[in-house]
C-alpha cells in the first residue's frame, strides 16, 4: 500500500482503514461484551498497527453504538443521555451515579435543547454486524475501506483540509460537527452515498479530550477522498516552501 502521503505528511500514526460490515477478516483484539467499551481506543490501536473489531455486543458504549454506525445506541443503551449532555439530573440524581449524571456535561443550555441534537444524529445501521478497523500497512488483509480516518495535529489537519479542494475548487470540503469522539465515523459514513462528499474532523468531546491525545484531532472521509488526496502528490501543497518550513518542526 503505497505510504507517500503518511510520509509527506509526517504522520506519526497509521491512517485507519474502517470497513463495515465485514465478519471475515481477523482480528488482533475483538471488543469483548463484558466491558464498557470506547470506540476510539480500537481506532487507535488499528492506527499503531492492530486490526481491532466491534460487533453491536461488544460496542457497550451508548454514544460508541451510535458513532460506530450501530444504529440508536441511545435509545437501546441510555434513553436519558440527552439530559446528562445538558444540565443533569441536579437532586434527582440516584445515589452513587457518577458526577456527570448530576451536574451534566452542559454541551446544551437544557434538556430539549439537547434533544434536538440528538434528533438530528444521522444514525446508521452500515456497520452491522461488525465493524473493522485496519492500519493502512494491513489493509491489504481486509480489502478496501468505506471509510479512513485520520489521527493528526494541527499543522497536519491544515494540509488535509486544504487538499481536500485540490479537484474541485470549493472553499468547504470539511465539517466539523459536535459529537461524540467517535461520531466522525457516522457523519462520514452519512458522507459516502453523496455525490460531492465531505471530509469530517472530529475528536472534540471534551468529555473524553483528557484521555485522547494531546493536541491532536481527526479527519474521517469516505474511501473516494483518501484516493482523491494520494493521487497528484507531485502538485500538491506538500511539496512548496510553505510547507517546507512546517516540516521542520514536524
Amino acid at each position: 500500500m503505497d505510504k507517500k502521503l503518511v510520509e509527506m505528511l509526517h504522520l506519526e500514526l497509521e491512517p485507519v482503514g474502517i470497513f463495515f460490515g465485514n465478519t471475515t477478516a481477523k482480528s488482533d483484539l475483538e471488543a469483548s461484551p463484558n466491558k464498557r467499551n470506547c470506540v476510539i481506543p480500537f481506532v487507535l490501536a488499528a492506527a499503531k498497527g492492530k486490526i481491532t473489531s466491534m460487533n453491536e455486543a461488544g460496542c457497550t458504549c451508548p454514544g460508541g453504538a451510535v458513532g460506530a454506525c450501530f444504529g440508536d445506541g441511545f435509545t437501546r443503551l441510555n434513553p436519558n443521555i440527552h439530559i446528562m449532555l445538558s444540565q443533569g439530573l441536579g437532586d434527582r440524581t440516584p445515589e452513587g451515579a457518577p458526577p456527570m449524571l448530576k451536574e451534566g456535561e452542559r454541551f446544551f443550555c437544557d434538556a430539549n435543547i439537547a434533544m434536538k441534537w440528538r434528533q438530528n444524529m444521522p444514525f446508521s445501521d452500515k456497520a452491522y454486524p461488525r465493524i473493522v478497523f485496519a492500519p493502512l500497512s494491513r489493509w491489504e488483509e481486509v480489502g478496501t475501506p468505506d471509510l479512513v480516518y485520520i489521527f493528526a495535529n494541527a499543522d497536519q489537519i491544515s494540509a488535509l483540509v486544504t487538499m481536500q479542494g485540490f479537484y474541485n475548487g470549493k472553499a468547504i470540503n470539511t465539517l466539523a460537527p459536535f459529537g461524540a469522539a467517535c461520531h466522525s465515523i457516522v457523519y462520514a459514513a452519512e458522507q459516502m452515498d453523496k455525490e460531492e462528499p465531505y471530509a469530517i474532523m472530529g475528536l472534540f468531546d471534551i468529555s473524553q479530550r483528557s484521555v485522547t491525545i494531546k493536541d491532536y484531532l481527526s479527519m474521517t472521509m469516505p474511501y473516494q477522498l483518501w484516493e482523491n488526496m494520494t493521487k497528484d502528490l507531485d502538485k500538491s501543497c506538500l511539496t512548496t516552501h510553505s510547507w517546507k518550513n512546517i516540516e521542520k518542526r514536524l
